[in-house]
């Protein structure tokens, strides 16, 4: 463990971690955490101040000193990530643990309602994505650099068990709230409600779970039955991912890179589940047509065969979100669109004909792809309008929560 200047160096830091093989051990607590306050200052975001002159962690702040949240550190061979990460434990009232996506009929957004969200957090999931959209969901009520991560596991098995006995859509796990296998290490979420879902005793409507994750962590769902289980990786491009997703101050990505996250859909589709893939958000910079052409062309080459792959184009929910990520400390993106975003159902999105160019031109390289595999995926749209669904072709109501 190096030393400069009577000080543990940061960098050194994940070398100290102690070796932990069982869950229950995982966090450390509050108080020991405190002992390696240096280690963590170069970690973390550091907010700035809102319009009315208050820390942009003031909320979170009062959280902690009330004491309904509690921080915590989950180590990185726990995570799969590089470094350690911070989080906030609390508990979640336990009729408020699933949660129901209501369809919009008073706009064009097109999201139908397909599905309900197991709410295993709050907030963004802590790979800090420079414009996930819920950091302008959560504003100041929620730190982007420090998940809140419910510790009341046993309502959510209780919960699910109860909702399985009725009929309904299908389920995500954290799928808007959270990352479903980032914090599988320590929550358990996934090997406690798997085995529901894949028993028709407990499952007697065949209703299904979908995972949406940006990490590696599949070696969590070995062994596991993947009747009615859906797992989604959120992937792009390399080059597209590196210019938005999460990034520590010093510039050392959070996120696992797409390769790894490749060799990780490939071993789920070895043990039996069904994969799907999420390229969203997509973006149209220099030569995106070729990035994204040579993408796909060399996915199923390489022996990729996901069942459905949803696309989904730059947007933001309101033109704050960008400020929000600042105001937090996150770094800035490192491309921005150059086009106006406009209105257009719930969101801001890019200009309609270039969204329309976008898409068709990602489903043919799609379907030009797999075709001489004898496998097609299922090309979907997420929260597009009804016009350019009707000119991109894709008018069903099909998509990764489906």
């Amino acid at each position: 463990m190096a030393r400069k200047n009577g000080r543990v160096e940061v960098a050194n830091f994940q070398t100290i971690l102690p070796a932990r093989s069982h869950l229950d051990n995982v966090a450390e607590t509050y108080q020991a955490r405190q002992n390696n306050e240096e280690l963590f200052k170069s970690f973390r975001a550091k907010p700035g101040h809102t319009k009315a002159g208050k820390p942009f962690n003031h909320v979170v702040k009062n959280k902690v000193a009330k004491g309904a949240y509690k921080l915590e550190f989950i180590p990185a061979n726990i995570l799969g990530t590089k470094r350690p990460i911070e989080v906030y434990r609390a508990s979640r009232a336990k009729n408020n643990i699933i949660k129901p996506w209501e369809s919009r009929t008073d706009d064009d957004s097109y999201c139908p309602a397909h599905w309900a969200d197991i709410a295993i957090g709050r907030g963004s999931c802590g790979f800090r994505c420079r414009a996930c959209f819920l950091i302008l969901t959560h504003r100041t009520f929620c730190d982007p650099s420090r998940h809140v991560l419910y510790d009341n596991i046993d309502d959510y098995q209780h919960a699910v068990s109860k909702e399985l006995e009725k009929p309904g859509g299908n389920l995500g796990l954290g799928i808007d709230c959270s990352d479903s296998l980032l914090y599988e290490g320590v929550t358990e979420h996934a090997r406690r409600l798997i085995p529901l879902f894949a028993d028709t005793k407990t499952n007697p409507y065949g209703r299904k779970l979908i995972l949406l994750t940006k990490s590696t962590n599949v070696h969590y769902l070995e062994g596991l039955p993947t009747k009615n289980i859906l797992v989604t990786f959120s992937i792009n491009p390399e080059i597209i991912a590196d210019l938005w997703e999460g990034k520590w101050p010093d510039g050392l990505r959070i996120t696992p890179p797409i390769s790894k996250r490749l060799a990780a859909s490939i071993n789920v589709n070895d043990m039996g589940f069904e994969v799907r893939w999420r390229i969203d958000p997509i973006f149209p910079v220099d030569n995106w047509q070729d990035i994204y052409h040579d993408f796909f062309v060399t996915a199923a080459f390489d022996g990729h065969r996901p069942t459905r792959i949803t696309l989904g184009t730059y947007r933001e929910m309101g033109r704050s979100l960008l400020a929000m990520a600042r105001g937090w400390g996150l770094p800035a993106m490192e491309w921005i669109p150059e086009q106006k975003l406009s209105k257009d159902g719930m969101h801001y999105h890019l200009p309609e004909k270039l969204r329309i160019e976008i898409y068709k031109q990602l489903a043919d390289f799609i379907k030009n792809a797999w075709s001489p595999m004898d496998s097609n995926p299922l090309v979907a749209l997420c929260k597009e309008s009804k016009s350019v669904r009707c000119a991109v072709g894709i008018t069903d109501d099909h998509c990764n929560c489906e």
